[in-house]
């Protein structure tokens, strides 16, 4: 029994040993990096680099936990030289090239979609634009006064950004100036805030309930028809509207979760409310507020887009009813 004992000690040993003499191995060794220009790609996290450098798993995971990494990863282009230690290389995916990348920020997104795409692209950790937004301070323009957030003020368009020097707070000036410069002073710097809340509650609703095929026409009278919905005290029943209370970004938004909310009572869906929305559910582009602003009044108070995106109208429920058969089925 002792040699037995003995013996397991031995083997225990010279494994630990093997397994010593192989971490040594693997801290020591150096990584032949070829190009001048190496790229993190989406999904890319410090292990799963190391892995693909090392072939090694075990001693990554080993290695990580020991030195971990006191910088978040980026998902770009970073310019390494010939040879790295692994920890001159982590080193080296500090500081990505210094070039703008673009980002570009979709019609018709919430703060929830902004948030996704951020994180997406390693700019923000998940949840920290949206802390930002809700919780921002910007005297400097009029249009800003006793809001809870500063969603529909982010316009949507492509904005330069740096990641060596990005912050949120920079993403959201340049957003802000945006909706300044092509919304605020040629469309109501007159006008008293509460009259561009409603325009822009609206045009938010209009953005998503318009399909991309509609021309400015059948947008305007899109927005007629749920103004004139709004004024004659029917529901506005937009699908658009369902998800947003629940945090959804537009890109989630399926017919699936449509469904399973369509019906919830809170302040933002207008198939379960009478009146508008509490607050706008979207960024909208200036071609839908222009449409909004300058809404056609119609003879009908239904639309829908079939499987191609045109769009067809009707003057009552069932007529709607027969272009749903029609068209939808």
């Amino acid at each position: 029994m002792f040699r037995l004992i003995k013996l397991i000690i031995w083997i225990g040993a010279i494994s630990w040993g093997i397994i010593f003499w192989q971490y040594g191995w693997y801290t020591d060794q150096t990584l032949s990096i070829s190009g001048s220009v190496y790229e993190v790609q989406a999904g890319d996290t410090f292990a799963k680099i190391l892995q693909r450098e090392t072939s090694s798993s075990i001693y990554t995971r080993l290695y990580l936990r020991q030195n971990p990494p006191g910088f978040q990863l980026q998902k770009w282009k970073y310019a390494l030289s010939w040879e790295y230690s692994l920890e001159t290389f982590l080193e080296a995916l500090k500081q990505p090239i210094n070039e703008d990348k673009q980002v570009t920020i979709l019609e018709g997104w919430n703060i929830y979609d902004i948030d996704k795409q951020l994180a997406n692209t390693w700019l923000a950790g998940s949840w920290e634009f949206i802390s930002y937004v809700t919780t921002w301070d910007f005297d400097q323009y009029h249009f800003l006064t006793e809001l809870d957030s500063l969603e529909w003020y982010l316009y949507p368009d492509t904005y330069n950004i740096n990641p060596n020097w990005f912050s949120i707070s920079e993403l959201v000036t340049q957003m802000l100036n945006n909706f300044n410069k092509k919304v605020y002073q040629p469309y109501f710097s007159h006008a008293d805030n509460k009259t561009i809340f409603e325009l822009i509650t609206m045009a938010s609703i209009v953005q998503k309930e318009a399909s991309f095929g509609d021309d400015s026409t059948e947008i305007a009278t899109i927005a007629g028809i749920l103004k004139k919905r709004l004024d004659e005290w029917w529901q506005i029943g937009a699908d658009a509207t369902v998800c947003y209370a629940h945090k959804v970004a537009t890109q989630d938004c399926s017919p699936t979760e449509v469904v399973k909310y369509l019906y919830d009572v809170n302040p933002y869906n207008t198939r379960a409310i009478s009146g508008a929305p509490a607050w706008p559910i979207a960024n909208p582009e200036l071609q839908v507020i222009e449409a909004t602003l300058n809404s056609i009044d119609s003879p009908y108070y239904y639309y829908l887009h079939d499987n191609s995106w045109q769009i067809h109208y009707g003057r009552t429920d069932s007529e709607h009813i027969n272009n749903k058969n029609r068209y939808l089925r």
